[in-house]
């Protein structure tokens, strides 16, 4: 069985494989995907979420001044941060963040580190 290990927040912080329930853990049920940072809400596990403010804090300044820099030249770029902008919430495993987020990679904006860093 597969168990997701929490901290006080009830944020995974490891994954881990036992028969047994480790302490301050949650299961992991067959067929459903849990990253470290997906955090567990007492019912179900939840892909972590934020304000757009939340969210775009998260990027470092230069990395928020070099994205704006790119907009300027860049549709797709300039759509995914109008996008992260306007949403009430972000979501880390979203189709739309997750394919922005790439594309931010793809264009050397982020490193893939960073990515996943932001998103956890």
């Amino acid at each position: 069985m597969t168990w997701g290990i929490v901290n006080e927040e009830m944020r995974c912080t490891a994954l881990v494989e036992a028969s047994t329930r480790p302490p301050s853990s949650y299961l992991v049920p067959r067929g459903v995907s849990v990253r470290v940072g997906y955090v567990w809400n007492g019912w179900d596990w939840e892909a972590p979420r934020w304000t757009a403010y939340e969210f775009l804090k998260r990027f470092t300044w230069q990395e928020r001044a070099a994205i704006r820099i790119a907009s300027a030249n860049d549709d797709a770029v300039a759509d995914f941060l109008q996008l992260c902008t306007a949403a009430q919430i972000v979501i880390a495993d979203d189709p739309t963040t997750v394919a922005g987020m790439d594309y931010l990679v793809s264009l050397n904006l982020l490193t893939p580190a960073r990515r996943a860093e932001i998103l956890s």
